[in-house]
């Protein structure tokens, strides 16, 4: 039996990430930068790089989908570097091209396998709804962590909680 999930309802997962990210990078403007900086002993050291990470690998992913069974390259460009602003004008290009992508395919097609090559060069392939929800999900795992931090350093975070997300 092959899963169906509508493509509309993954398209609102992927608006809801972007949403969910965009309000942790308001509430992370209120530091200054060196506290952003700050390597707080994180999965990615500290704010920025964790948001940095998110980012690059939503960006990553859009890639795979554009180009299956290609390698994409690498999380991070050459000569590549993160602020908050770069981030907020990025980013939502990139989850809204996802989320246009999502709603033009059908319930089958996204039942099919994408292709792609991971960083260690290796050849993988999975469900394309699968890595979808995997995309929000890693979305959600990584933002908990900076909202984690940002409460850490004093700043007041709104819930970024599926259930408060004005869009579903």
């Amino acid at each position: 039996m092959v899963a169906m999930i509508h493509p509309s309802l993954l398209a609102q997962h992927l608006e809801f990430s972007l949403w969910a990210s965009l309000q942790v990078l308001e509430a992370a403007r209120s530091l200054p930068e060196d506290a952003l900086q700050l390597d707080r002993g994180n999965s990615f050291g500290g704010i920025l790089s964790t948001l940095a990470h998110i980012f690059q690998a939503d960006r990553l992913w859009l890639k795979r989908f554009q180009n299956p069974g290609q390698a994409a390259g690498t999380l991070a460009q050459p000569g590549e570097s993160f602020h908050l602003d770069l981030l907020a004008e990025q980013w939502p290009g990139v989850l809204r091209d996802f989320a246009t992508w999502t709603k033009e395919q059908s319930p089958e097609a996204l039942a099919e396998p994408l292709h792609w090559i991971n960083l260690k060069g290796e050849a993988k392939s999975e469900k394309r709804y699968k890595i979808l929800l995997h995309i929000v999900n890693h979305g959600t795992y990584h933002r908990g962590q900076v909202v984690t931090m940002l409460k850490q350093a004093g700043v007041a975070v709104p819930s970024t909680d599926l259930v408060y997300y004005p869009g579903m």
